[in-house]
């Protein structure tokens, strides 16, 4: 292709200028490829600008001292309300209207889009092009009520006043008014009137109608900075993020049109696939089914543990139900299938890949609740008998986190063995063979190489995890009932425990290290965490997480780098609190 030859040729520049512009907009078609009435453009555009009414009349008595601000946007936003109500019973009137008498359309096969013939300026052709309606009544109602929220709180969020004293400059008040009404506008038109055809989507076919709610809902996320501002006022940090966002809220329009922001489906979908891996100790389901169901289940295991009245409850249930989310459930369903004697069922089960080792049987069901069990009945006695109030280098937890350093030094070590080299490439690996030449001696090396790998696997699968329960089990965060951090950071740590049971390891390495660094230091602000928020916090900061859930990385090298930095970060951050602590102590 020659540097002459254009980006886009005239058809596909006729198609943009007519797309583009409607994208922005948020769902008006000022660009047709046909002749239409002026009144298409000018009924489309007092729709656009009603909401801008209905809030200029809110601003205007509320700056004319004759409402309060909140009743002001109630105002609008009732007003709003009613004129979406009626705008929908248009629509309803003029599909029934047509329903029994439908007129045959002959439509031009060579024509690049559908043509109507409109009557007259409030004729059913007319209004069923500029208001298409919705599918489902439910979606009617609640767009509906959205769309009076939403202009109410828009209102509310571009009061003159508050813009003036939020930037104490008029002139930036008025250009943030204008052009975030201009926002407001679209939001509303494409939830009420017509969806735009956005640039990114999520899913081929809307079923469900959610792309109208996609606008809608990145500015109720900016309105509820602007709420939480007011109400916290004190905050200088959350006033320069509301001054920052009342700016980016005037972009929102190109923001949409160019495709950056993500659906609403795919942002909720991401946000419970996050909270499940990184919030709630989980892992990445396959199926967005599973991923609703296991993020409701984990959710619902934190919410019950908020409300346990007694520590020991809380080890107990949050142990059982850490290695019970931790297991695969897809073989269940198939094994009692199997039970049935369904031939289907059971080719699926001979095909299924064994999960840790093994398919799902009875004798291995027996096997996990043998481990149950005994992870019970080590987290209950530990609990009862093993907790004490004060850390020492002698305290039962203190020994355990001995234990939990030598655990993660071997099985280092066993893993390091298992390479051609060793200490980062530097010395060639004697136990690895060094060639196969002699048979004999390369299956002794071998097997050598296969039995630290099993032992290996004993110490990360079996011992690891049992160790890791004794350590938490005798936490005096524990003590901590009825509060967010105890339920969010132990539902995490009772099934990181099991999931990624050598990430958990490392963690919890990471805070022995630290606590046993800071014996004869008050770390008040780290203790204040609790551990589960420490080990939430030392998972981020290791940065041993992807987008899908926890790696493995191969360099040695690399983890006791970040293993080192990450207590060498969370100490130099205690240590400056504590002394900052200290110092205001001392002056009052």
């Amino acid at each position: 292709m020659g540097p002459d030859v254009p980006l886009l040729n005239e058809y596909k520049q006729e198609f943009f200028w007519k797309r583009f512009p409607q994208t922005v907009l948020g769902g008006p078609q000022l660009k047709l490829g046909y002749c239409a009435p002026p009144y298409i453009y000018v009924n489309q555009i007092i729709l656009f600008l009603t909401p801008w009414v209905f809030g200029g009349v809110g601003t205007l008595l509320y700056q004319l001292l004759l409402l309060e601000d909140y009743h002001a946007a109630v105002l609008s936003g009732g007003l709003m309300v009613i004129a979406a109500s009626v705008v929908q019973i248009m629509n309803l009137c003029a599909r029934r209207r047509t329903v029994t008498v439908e007129r045959l359309q002959t439509q031009n096969i060579l024509t690049d889009e559908e043509e109507f013939e409109f009557a007259s300026c409030a004729g059913s052709e007319t209004i069923k092009f500029i208001i298409p309606g919705k599918k489902f009544i439910v979606n009617t109602i609640f767009h509906t009520v959205l769309a009076g929220a939403l202009c109410g709180l828009g209102t509310w969020y571009l009061l003159l006043n508050r813009l003036s004293s939020l930037y104490n400059n008029t002139g930036a008040a008025v250009m943030i008014f204008v052009f975030g009404w201009v926002t407001l506008c679209i939001g509303e038109y494409s939830l009420i009137i017509n969806t735009a055809t956005e640039t990114a989507i999520f899913q081929a076919q809307d079923t469900y109608e959610i792309t109208p709610l996609t606008r809608p809902m990145y500015m109720f996320a900016f309105i509820a900075v602007d709420l939480a501002h007011r109400f916290n006022a004190t905050i200088p940090d959350l006033q320069q993020a509301n001054q920052a966002l009342h700016i980016i809220f005037l972009f929102l329009p190109l923001l949409w049109a160019l495709g950056i922001l993500s659906p609403v489906d795919a942002v909720f979908l991401w946000g419970m696939e996050q909270t499940l891996v990184f919030g709630l100790g989980g892992s990445a389901m396959s199926t967005n089914i599973r991923l609703v169901v296991m993020f409701l289940v984990s959710v619902g295991v934190a919410i019950g543990t908020y409300f346990i009245p007694s520590s020991l409850g809380v080890v107990l249930f949050t142990t059982g139900m850490g290695f019970i989310l931790s297991l695969d459930f897809s073989q269940v369903e198939l094994m009692f299938r199997s039970c049935c004697r369904s031939p289907d069922a059971q080719a699926d089960l001979r095909d299924m890949p064994r999960s840790l080792g093994w398919r799902l049987g009875w004798k291995e069901f027996f096997i996990y609740l043998t481990v149950l069990l005994a992870a019970l009945a080590e987290a209950g006695l530990l609990h009862h008998f093993g907790t004490i109030s004060e850390t020492s280098a002698s305290s039962p937890q203190a020994i355990i986190s001995y234990i939990l350093i030598s655990l993660l030094v071997v099985s280092w070590i066993l893993r390091e063995i298992q390479g051609a080299y060793i200490f980062y490439g530097v010395f060639r690996n004697p136990f690895y063979p060094q060639q196969i030449r002699n048979l004999k001696v390369f299956k002794q090396k071998q097997s050598g190489l296969m039995k630290a790998g099993i032992v290996r696997r004993l110490l990360i699968n079996l011992v690891s995890p049992f160790a890791m329960i004794g350590f938490l089990a005798m936490d005096i965060s524990l003590q901590s009932l009825h509060t967010v951090t105890l339920c969010i950071g132990f539902t995490r740590a009772f099934r990181t425990l099991w999931q990624n049971t050598e990430h958990a390891l490392l963690e919890m390495v990471v805070i022995a290290i630290v606590r046993l660094a800071a014996l004869k230091s008050n770390l008040v602000w780290w203790n204040s965490l609790g551990t589960g928020i420490q080990l939430l916090l030392v998972s981020r900061l290791l940065g041993l997480t992807s987008f899908a859930g926890f790696r493995t990385e191969s360099c040695g090298s690399w983890f006791w780098r970040e293993a080192l930095a990450t207590v060498l970060l969370i100490l130099s951050i205690a240590l400056k609190k504590a002394k900052h602590l200290k110092e205001l102590y001392q002056r009052t």
